[in-house]
């Protein structure tokens, strides 16, 4: 292959070939080569081409490489740490050698190689910072360190080349919509505008400028002198705690934003840094809860069935037939262990409690894995759920009371007041059990008024809220309290937790028309005024809102946007609609649901794939009835699938079959059995199917 001496060299230095690597061109190739099939050759080869060309930074760099795929990862640095030791500037070079640190000593030991490779490798080799970025995103994932996650990720999009760029935004869509992420993590933080005079607003841009490839550290180190400078500036220990906190010192975060709360003079944006604060204490707090689970052998399975069966604390649930991975094709039965026994008459408002949840596994030859019982519950919970059982499963289980349990997940201590799991009877209906949720979690709410709080130096709200400088603090505390309840699936009214609290109402946000709603911070969205915003914005503040999942937002959202024609239709009507549906559903509004659904096919009527679409309208539709089993809707709702789809889409009635099931709404069957009559209503003949198919139209998928 003959290569232009002119064209940029292959080694990625930004150096023309014929100056730079030219001499060892033929080599390189052949290390490329070897390198995938024959490693140890590569490396051989590599190795004699330094002696010789001892400066050539592709050189050590390939080696490096070579090595740590074989695992070889001190002998990697060692190349690496001698080569910059005669060239410390080499961009490159130290990128590896971050890479190598990052992999074998973790962030924190790596952090200083790791911003200098950031600083000097950022214009020249972008692609490199953008894998390092996200790697490191991946050790902050599991440190607990989510603001650092996020910005890692973000890094890591804006450094990295086109083809690389659509799988690390599919990387920070995944992690933006985590629930188990206090949701306003999950977006980005602006930096506050800062006035200082001229010789201190040179020092502010450096620090704006290095944190603008990622490091953080030396960003924070600039402004750590800003503050001893200005100490009373609340902007300044505002934008050290971002700083601190997108570098994973959560708890030196935590603290610069507090004393930022202190000292900003805004309400709102006093209000939303001390929430940050909060959240963040969350992390850090050792006060926390956990999610364990017990393993234990099972001599019979169908025996033990037997016996937990026979216990009234134990329900037996319904098993999901359409998860058929490996794991769940073992599982021979799933109950609930309740508070209480169920009694033979089940009282829909007083259902008991599920203190842990048993799974029983059949064994399996083809992968060795023996028959078992997992118990999860509450670490609170765990030793009364597995006496009960031992005491159930007696001999059939050989479960050791020193079998310690293993944690599953943990939770911050804020989030126990609304961890709660009531027992389904089948036949109540998901509505039903929204009611119960709504019912509890006003209770909940009561108490979070009432219980001490840390961040309210041990005061409930309601005491705390009696002296008028705590409002910023006890404004926080109503942040941290919707953000702990989006976690845990419920959505607070704070409006009326703010009005009995005396917290002054936030003031609307208006964002001029040409500023991206996506550049605002999460934490800010609540107070946005969606009346002003201009069509282009509300089609994005609902992107975001939805990808988040918070319902309040969404609603306001949503409501506003299908006003907006232009908007609507860049959103897509059927999108909007079906949103507006979920949202009318779990607030329990089967009726304004309804309604969207009839907007949904409204809005397809023409589309050339309208009938497909319509099917699908009709099947969630029912999905959503069929959260009152006692919805009066129902059989006329089947009555219409049944005769409008069954005819031309027969599989279509085992779809429905299935729903009904599931949905425990077996009362419902007989509405599927007419379709199986002629015409007329009669018995099925020969000459009766002969005759319909000589009068009938063909149906054409698409037609209706």
């Amino acid at each position: 292959m003959v290569h232009d001496p002119y064209a940029p060299c292959m080694c990625g230095s930004g150096k023309k070939l014929k100056f730079c690597c030219q001499d060892i061109l033929s080599d390189l190739v052949k290390v490329e080569k070897l390198i995938d099939n024959q490693p140890d050759a590569a490396e051989k080869l590599l190795r004699s081409l330094i002696t010789q060309h001892s400066d050539k930074e592709v050189l050590v760099t390939q080696l490096a490489s070579v090595l740590t795929r074989k695992g070889q990862f001190d002998d990697a640095r060692n190349q690496l740490v001698e080569f910059l030791r005669r060239h410390p500037d080499e961009p490159r070079a130290l990128l590896a050698l971050a890479d190598v640190c990052l992999a074998t000593q973790g962030f924190d030991a790596s952090r200083r190689i790791i911003h200098r490779a950031f600083q000097l490798g950022a214009r020249q080799f972008p692609a490199g910072v953008a894998m390092l970025a996200s790697q490191i995103a991946q050790q902050m994932a599991r440190a607990g360190c989510a603001m650092a996650v996020r910005e890692h990720l973000a890094l890591s999009v804006r450094m990295a080349p086109p083809e690389q760029r659509n799988t690390l935004l599919m990387q920070l869509a995944n992690f933006e919509s985590q629930r188990t992420v206090p949701y306003p993590f999950r977006g980005r933080f602006a930096l506050l505008p800062v006035e200082l005079d001229e010789e201190l607003q040179k020092e502010e841009r450096r620090a704006r400028q290095v944190s603008q490839i990622g490091c953080w550290e030396p960003a924070a180190i600039l402004y750590g002198r800003l503050v001893e400078k200005q100490p009373q500036n609340g902007v300044l220990w505002h934008n050290l705690g971002l700083f601190r906190a997108w570098d994973g010192r959560v708890a030196e975060a935590a603290k610069a934003f507090h004393k930022a709360a202190d000292l900003i003079d805004d309400f709102d944006t006093a209000v939303e840094t001390e929430a940050l604060a909060q959240l963040l204490d969350l992390e850090v707090d050792g006060d926390a809860y956990s999610i364990v689970q017990v393993n234990a052998p099972v001599k019979s399975v169908s025996q033990l069935l037997t016996s937990l069966d026979s216990d009234g604390r134990l329900a037996r649930m319904p098993l999901n037939t359409n998860d058929e991975n490996e794991q769940t094709a073992r599982v021979a039965a799933e109950y609930e262990l309740l508070t209480e026994p169920l009694s033979d008459k089940v009282d829909p408002d007083n259902l008991p409690d599920v203190l842990a949840d048993i799974t029983v596994y059949d064994a399996d030859e083809s992968s060795g894995s023996d028959a078992q019982v997992l118990i999860v519950a509450l670490d609170d919970d765990i030793k009364e759920a597995t006496a009960l059982f031992r005491s159930v499963a007696g001999d059939l289980s050989d479960s050791n009371e020193d079998n310690e349990p293993t944690p599953v997940s943990r939770l911050p201590q804020a989030c126990r007041l609304f961890d709660w799991k009531t027992h389904h009877a089948e036949h109540l209906g998901s509505s039903h059990f929204r009611k119960i949720d709504r019912q509890r979690l006003n209770s909940a709410l009561q108490l979070w008024l009432e219980q001490p709080s840390k961040s309210l130096g041990n005061e409930s709200p309601i005491e705390a809220a009696k002296d008028a400088n705590n409002l910023v603090k006890v404004g926080a505390s109503v942040i941290t309290l919707d953000v702990v309840c989006n976690r845990m699936g419920y959505d607070p009214d704070l409006a009326d937790i703010r009005s009995r609290l005396g917290i002054p109402v936030p003031l609307k946000l208006e964002p001029d028309e040409e500023q991206a709603i996506t550049s605002l911070p999460l934490l800010q969205f609540a107070r946005l005024a969606e009346s002003e915003l201009s069509d282009d914005q509300v089609v994005d503040f609902t992107n975001r809102v939805t990808l988040v999942r918070h319902l309040l937002l969404i609603e306001r959202a949503v409501s506003e946007l299908i006003r907006r024609p232009t908007a609507l239709e860049r959103f897509t009507p059927m999108r909007a609609h079906m949103l507006r549906a979920t949202v009318a559903r779990e607030k329990n509004d089967l009726n304004m649901a309804s309604e969207c659904f009839e907007d949904a096919r409204r809005s397809v009527a023409d589309n050339q794939d309208a009938f497909r679409t319509k099917l699908e309208l009709d099947i969630r539709e029912l999905s959503f009835r069929l959260d009152d089993p006692t919805d009066p809707e129902l059989p006329a709702l089947l009555t219409s699938i049944r005769e409008r789809y069954f005819v031309k889409i027969p599989e279509i009635e085992e779809v429905i079959r299935e729903e009904l099931i599931n949905s425990g709404c077996t009362h419902l069957l007989d509405q599927l059995q007419s379709a199986a009559a002629g015409a007329d209503g009669g018995l099925w003949t020969p000459e009766k199917e002969e005759k319909a198919a000589s009068s009938e139209k063909l149906w054409i998928p698409g037609q209706d």
